[in-house]
């Protein structure tokens, strides 16, 4: 093939067999394939060189530096948005049987347990399997195994919007306090983008569930000055340094705090969840897994190496602040992080330069 129309990428592939495997692990290879190469031809590959690794050979989703994809996605779209460094994953490792390919019986039972009285029609059901990969992405099955999914809600809200005169029953149906949508904050993990978060919003409205926490404008500036004022005396040279934006992510943001924190030497902490939610929009409707969330995110940052988190939004800054006690309740560690405003770590910035 033409020197131009090849890309070298490097692999880290999951591999676990139920069946003879304690815990899973990974091998590393490499490939050189064409611009026209797609996922599904890069994970035979794969089995050519491991017999061991495994995928399913129908309903093939499966995550990519932790964003669902199909086996459909060209490797030059994946390489251009990730990188030539991939890691390949089960859609959710917990369901893994063996490598790829997940024990997805759930998919179905969600469907029937929800809309088993609710007259779906045949559209309905053919609409929930083209959200099969929504479902397997949806970001709170990392929190609660036992969640209804993303696609359920999609597929609700999609029968109410098409006039179902079971509007009452399903709305009830996928308010379940401890698997419904109380505790769905919406994260798009999808490849190929399809943003949800407004069907979700739309349908925690009709239900009257509110997605942020009645508190936090209250708290916000009481709260902000009081913690400013505690770490005046702070000098952020020799810091280690995360800057966590939530799902408001702003990559002009990410870099100018990037050389910032250089400019007063400074370290500036990476982390994963630095631009996922923690809980804030789910405090009201599920308080426990919103503090695991938040938890989460705080040890991330803290087991990345950071000792100072500047948070970019002041009330998700209220709300973790509030909520940091039960954190770590809910995590069972001390979070020894400072949390700080984006107008304090520029007033400690300033004075660390003077």
């Amino acid at each position: 093939m033409p020197f131009e129309n090849q890309l070298n990428i490097d692999i880290k592939a999951f591999f676990f067999n139920a069946q003879t495997d304690y815990l899973p692990y990974y091998k590393n290879f490499s490939f050189t394939v064409s611009n026209e190469t797609n996922l599904i031809e890069v994970l035979k590959l794969i089995k050519e060189q491991n017999s061991d690794f495994s995928y399913p050979d129908k309903d093939l989703v499966f995550r990519v530096n932790d964003l669902v994809v199909t086996g459909e996605e060209k490797v030059l779209d994946v390489v251009a948005e990730l990188g030539t460094e991939l890691t390949i994953d089960p859609a959710l490792k917990f369901r893994s049987n063996n490598g790829l390919i997940l024990d997805n019986h759930d998919f179905m039972h969600q469907y029937r347990r929800v809309f088993q009285r609710h007259h779906t029609t045949k559209e309905d059901l053919a609409y929930y399997m083209t959200l099969y990969p929504v479902h397997y992405a949806s970001e709170t099955f990392r929190y609660n195994r036992e969640y209804i999914g993303d696609a359920i809600l999609i597929l609700a809200s999609r029968m109410i919007h098409n006039g179902s005169e079971y509007k009452e029953e399903i709305l009830e149906a996928i308010n379940d306090e401890f698997t419904g949508i109380r505790c769905c904050e919406y994260e798009n993990n999808l490849f190929k983008h399809k943003d949800y978060s407004g069907v979700i919003s739309e349908l925690k409205k009709m239900i009257n569930i509110t997605e942020k926490s009645s508190f936090s404008d209250k708290l916000s500036a009481l709260t902000l000055r009081k913690k400013n004022h505690n770490i005046e005396g702070d000098s952020l040279e020799g810091a280690n340094i995360a800057l966590y934006t939530g799902n408001k992510t702003s990559n002009d943001l990410i870099e100018k705090v990037k050389a910032e924190v250089k400019e007063v030497a400074a370290h500036f902490v990476d982390f994963g969840m630095s631009t996922k939610l923690a809980g804030q929009t789910i405090m009201n409707s599920h308080a426990e897994l919103a503090h695991l969330k938040a938890g989460a995110m705080f040890l991330d940052a803290l087991d990345s190496g950071a000792d100072i988190l500047v948070v970019s939004d002041d009330s998700d800054l209220a709300i973790f602040r509030s909520a940091i006690a039960r954190c770590e309740r809910e995590v069972g560690r001390d979070i020894e992080l400072k949390l700080i405003s984006m107008e304090t770590f520029n007033a400690l910035k300033e004075k660390t330069e003077a």
